[in-house]
């Protein structure tokens, strides 16, 4: 049974599988090997630091107690990675919900779906790098099975734990994020006070090594370490053995049990079943069609996790790449982050436009209401937020960080780059049409086809490259390009908006009435 479920999810991949999508799967597995071999290598390097004699003689100040200091924040710091990186999504859980109807057992499709979740190929190269980097460090024989059970315990505790705190974030979005603020704005203080007085804070350091040792290893990071570090006997081992299987047992029992719930509730909290005052000022200030479109869009649980990421990324990049000695980090990078904020804000609702309420929008087609009207006020209602928060940021740059570029230059680039993106997505919205899901629970991305997210993930960086490396004396015929395709497009969007409506009709309209 369950070689047919594969069977049945690989022909699902296949049919679906364009060159395009092809050229992506190769490049995802390119990077996958690229990854596994990072993380193997730095975690080799890390535990072998003290061991090679040329080393010693090279960094005379490796004591022990500094060695252990370094190897706790790797661990540390590979287990926030780890956290971060954990991938809940693999299946199309739509598609193998259907398996019910037939009669496949709802157990059986439950822990199939439950061990493939596990299988996702990021999820099995960090776990394999725990692995490895535990295993090097043995000294003996019994430490073995108690780091295999701390890496699943592990595994199972941070999948557990990333998907309660979607579900927090889903109802309680604002106090998630002030509390991040707050968070933010405390660790910022802390990194200030350590740079102003990095000599004095050093020099207090060394002597407490030991401390600070002490309390990184009861992290998560440290706490897998001392599996393998610590000498317990074999007594101790055969209680930490049983108590870690029962607890990785109670996370797989919870985690079976969130699958079989989101098999059976595929979504029963709609945005339009929610009430709120925010329609009401989308309404006045959009109009009704682009004014209700943003409700679904701003209601949606997955794209207030977006706008939080949103949030996290220049606040935390930002000053670290402006204290970075590198001229590509400010002349490229900065601009290319700032430039990427409106861009993702403009993919939660140009990218599948048509996504998010079908039925109501097969509704609106019987309004007295030309069909051409309704769709140019969305198509033009989408745009504002973004381009508001486009212009913020452009003035925002210029006007506090000068070095990264001419005001000239950095207001056409980022009008090229936030232009060229709108194409994108309006080519996504009418040829990559995907209905949007509401559960939480999902094992694909819930709004956009994954190979859309991939090429904007490739094509922002790529763009910044493109339009924010300095030329020097050829600067100027870049501009010259950029700003001639900015009047060409946008001429061409405003006097052939019609051209929304074939494209509605004969790529989208169809696969609406195919979903009801």
């Amino acid at each position: 049974m369950f070689y047919r479920l594969l069977t049945l999810n690989w022909r699902i991949f296949i049919s679906n599988l364009n060159r395009f999508q092809l050229l992506l799967t190769i490049g995802y597995i390119l990077f996958l090997g690229i990854m596994l071999v990072n993380l193997l290598g730095t975690a080799i390097v890390v535990v072998l630091l003290d061991s090679d004699p040329w080393m010693e003689m090279q960094l005379p100040w490796l004591t022990p107690n500094i060695y252990s200091f370094i190897l706790l924040i790797f661990a540390n710091a590979f287990w926030v990675m780890h956290f971060s990186f954990t991938n809940m999504r693999l299946m199309n859980i739509e598609e193998n919900r259907k398996l019910l109807g037939f009669g496949f057992p709802l157990h059986r499709l439950t822990r199939y779906l439950m061990l493939i979740g596990f299988c996702h190929p990021v999820n099995i190269i960090y776990n394999f790098s725990w692995l490895v980097f535990l295993l090097i460090q043995v000294e003996y024989i019994y430490q073995v099975p108690v780091a295999m059970v701390a890496v699943m315990l592990n595994y199972t505790l941070i999948y557990s734990i990333k998907h309660r705190f979607i579900q927090v974030v889903e109802k309680r979005f604002m106090i998630v994020v002030v509390g991040f603020f707050f968070l933010v704005f405390g660790l910022f203080q802390l990194v200030s006070l350590a740079t102003s007085n990095a000599t004095q804070i050093f020099a207090e350091f060394l002597p407490r090594v030991e401390t600070i040792n002490a309390v990184l290893s009861w992290l998560p990071g440290g706490m897998l370490i001392q599996t393998v570090t610590e000498s317990y006997g074999w007594l101790y081992a055969g209680v930490f053995f049983v108590f870690g299987v029962m607890l990785t047992g109670l996370l797989v029992v919870d985690h079976f049990n969130n699958t079989k719930k989101g098999l059976l509730n595929p979504g029963l909290k709609k945005a339009e079943e929610e009430s709120s005052t925010l329609w009401p000022v989308l309404k006045r200030v959009m109009g009704r069609n682009a004014g209700k479109y943003y409700f679904y869009v701003m209601k949606h649980p997955y794209n207030r996790l977006q706008v939080l990421t949103l949030t996290i990324i220049p606040i935390v990049y930002v000053p670290l790449l402006l204290n970075v000695d590198y001229e590509v980090a400010q002349t490229i990078l900065i601009p290319t982050i700032l430039a990427g904020i409106p861009v993702a804000l403009l993919a939660m609702g140009m990218a599948n436009m048509y996504g998010y309420e079908n039925r109501e929008l097969l509704l609106h087609l019987q309004l007295p209401v030309s069909l051409e009207k309704q769709l140019k006020e969305r198509f033009l209602g989408v745009i504002i937020l973004p381009l508001l928060v486009f212009y913020v940021i452009t003035a925002v740059e210029i006007w506090l960080i000068p070095e990264i570029g001419s005001p000239l230059h950095i207001f056409i680039a980022n009008t090229f780059f936030f232009l060229m993106f709108m194409l994108l997505f309006v080519w996504s919205s009418y040829f990559q049409y995907q209905r949007a899901t509401y559960s939480s629970f999902s094992y694909k991305h819930p709004i956009i086809p994954q190979k859309v997210t991939f090429a904007i993930s490739f094509l922002i960086f790529s763009m910044g490259y493109l339009v924010f490396v300095p030329l020097n004396d050829l600067e100027w015929y870049r501009l010259t390009i950029m700003s001639t395709v900015i009047v060409v497009m946008a001429v061409y969007l405003w006097q052939h908006m019609y051209v929304l409506v074939s494209l509605f009709k004969n790529r989208v309209q169809m696969r609406l009435w195919n979903e009801l």
